[in-house]
């Protein structure tokens, strides 16, 4: 069964809403009362409720940067790899399965780039009439999805993707829907 979810930001909370189910907060920090391994710093926990009671994973960076997607029990889940912050053209975000497979996303698939080329006419003409018409402009930026993939599987089937509007799938159980969320939350919020 595909899982499918969105990201929400409220003000000062953040949530994930999977489509048919109750949503998923997200809260900076470590779950109340639970200490953490040794040489983790806490980043977020995914929890059921909003009061923070039933976590469902722990995100902490270890050594080298890196984040670790924990269960409440401390096993070891995934390693999330973001991309150096100054990266620009199409930074990629790695997941690091325990069994040693790695999911590999990039921004901007093939057919996302293409859609963009095709669409640059109009929004050129777009900011020509915004320029024109002396309206403030938001922060604008090209619509690309973001596929996680195995490397070298250029056309096989994504454990990952992200659409352009910000909603998540996770096709047929292939990854774990407690990283899923993890990835989600650590690419908007690890910037």
């Amino acid at each position: 069964m595909t899982l499918a979810f969105t990201r929400h930001l409220d003000g000062k909370r953040y949530e994930l809403r999977p489509r048919g189910s109750a949503p998923v907060h997200v809260r900076r920090g470590a779950p109340d009362g639970r200490p953490l391994p040794e040489g983790c710093k806490p980043r977020f926990v995914l929890t059921a409720d909003l009061a923070g009671g039933s976590p469902l994973a722990v995100v902490v960076r270890k050594d080298g940067g890196r984040l670790a997607v924990l269960t409440p029990d401390h096993e070891h889940l995934a390693e999330l790899r973001l991309p150096p912050k100054k990266k620009r053209w199409r930074p990629v975000y790695e997941i690091h399965l325990p069994d040693g497979t790695v999911l590999r996303g990039r921004e901007g698939t093939v057919p996302s780039l293409l859609l963009c080329l095709v669409m640059l006419p109009f929004v050129l003409l777009y900011l020509v009439a915004l320029a024109l018409s002396d309206s403030p402009a938001d922060a604008t930026a090209a619509p690309l999805r973001t596929a996680w993939k195995r490397p070298g599987e250029l056309f096989g089937r994504a454990a990952l993707t992200e659409s352009a509007r910000g909603r998540f799938r996770v096709p047929d159980d292939r990854l774990d829907h407690r990283v899923a969320y993890a990835q989600a939350a650590a690419k908007y919020w690890e910037r």
